[in-house]
């Protein structure tokens, strides 16, 4: 997919139109896990920890790079949220791993990442680096606040009909997908959408960087799922 040149509102529209074929992508992926084995949906949910993880060192270059302002302000609150405010025991990674704990997942068992997908996360964190911050905007303060919303949702959706996790609701803690499932995550997305319009009404100078990073984070993102379903679901859900 080429970013093609456009003005501020065309490229909003093009972002609705990406989340929205996003959604379609999710849920045509997502719906086997209603039905996998547990012992392939904790591979799938293993997989995703490493976004999570990664997702945080790159939240903090960008907010590092922008400049004083409201959308660095929002990110910087977001990225302390992501970190437990202060609490390390309420940092999102490890409240995650409470949930993969929850769900039979052993210490042992949160191995590296895909080597296809650690490529992935490492060739965003150079992206960051490399281009210029509106590119970051887009490939981290939008895709990250928008994209993985947006999937989140529909994996959950999904997920928490799985035969297992009905069976087990009580014993999950389900803390993780609160926060990142409900009202508190959506508004997230929707002051990001805010804050980084009034960045390009501020300067819109930046918009093709801008669009630049996000397109490169919708094809990453897609990617990144791609390869843990190729990788966690055919070869467990045969041997079942």
């Amino acid at each position: 997919m080429q970013v093609q040149p456009m003005t501020r509102e065309q490229f909003w529209r093009f972002a609705d139109e990406a989340k929205e074929a996003t959604e379609i992508l999710a849920a045509q992926r997502m719906a086997i896990l209603r039905k996998l084995p547990i012992e392939a949906l904790r591979q799938v949910c293993i997989q995703y920890r490493f976004f999570t993880i990664d997702y945080i060192g790159d939240l903090a270059l960008l907010v590092a790079r922008l400049p004083f302002g409201g959308l660095r302000s929002l990110l910087g609150q977001i990225l302390a949220e992501e970190l437990g405010e202060g609490d390390p025991e309420k940092a999102h990674p490890t409240v995650y791993d409470r949930f993969l704990a929850t769900i039979g997942v052993t210490d042992e068992a949160l191995q590296s990442p895909l080597p296809a997908n650690e490529h992935i996360l490492k060739s965003l964190t150079r992206d960051m680096s490399r281009n210029p911050i509106a590119y970051g905007v887009g490939l981290r303060g939008m895709g990250g606040e928008c994209l993985c919303q947006t999937y989140l949702s529909v994996m959950f959706e999904h997920m928490r009909e799985n035969p297992y996790f009905v069976a087990n609701a009580d014993h999950i803690d389900w803390e993780f997908w609160t926060i990142h499932t409900g009202e508190e995550d959506i508004v997230h997305g929707e002051l990001t959408r805010r804050a980084i319009d009034d960045y390009l009404r501020d300067d819109p100078s930046v918009l093709p960087e801008l669009a630049k990073g996000y397109e490169r984070s919708i094809t990453a993102w897609n990617l990144f799922w791609e390869n843990i379903f190729d990788a966690c679901v055919p070869q467990l859900e045969a041997a079942s």
